[in-house]
């Protein structure tokens, strides 16, 4: 029941929030935080955080989308053209995530910004 329950919150989140500019993101949180009955992620506040940096894992946990930001490893074997290089932050992570998600239920996708 909690997995589901912050699966339906991260889809609140993520269907009303990802048009969203920061100070609207921010409010966002604040009206969702006033449902003391929903399952929502453990914000840091004092590091910034909002609701929107965190996924729900597999397990049905919330986890921080910096925990799965791999590290980037150079080539050893060639030199890769400056266009093909991809540093993995949390933005890139989040939005490949997004963009997957979306992907497999065979809807198009359009990124703004």
């Amino acid at each position: 029941a909690d997995h589901l329950e912050r699966l339906f919150v991260f889809a609140i989140m993520w269907s009303l929030g990802a048009l969203l500019e920061l100070d609207d993101r921010a409010r966002l949180q604040e009206f969702i935080k006033e449902k003391k009955c929903l399952n929502l992620p453990p914000v840091n506040a004092a590091k910034g955080d909002t609701i929107f940096e965190y996924t729900v894992s597999e397990e049905g946990l919330w986890v921080h989308w910096d925990t799965l930001v791999t590290k980037y490893i150079y080539p050893e074997d060639s030199i890769p053209r400056y266009v093909e290089i991809l540093v993995p932050n949390v933005d890139n992570v989040r939005t490949n995530f997004l963009i997957e998600t979306i992907s497999k239920q065979e809807k198009s996708v359009l990124l703004i910004g």
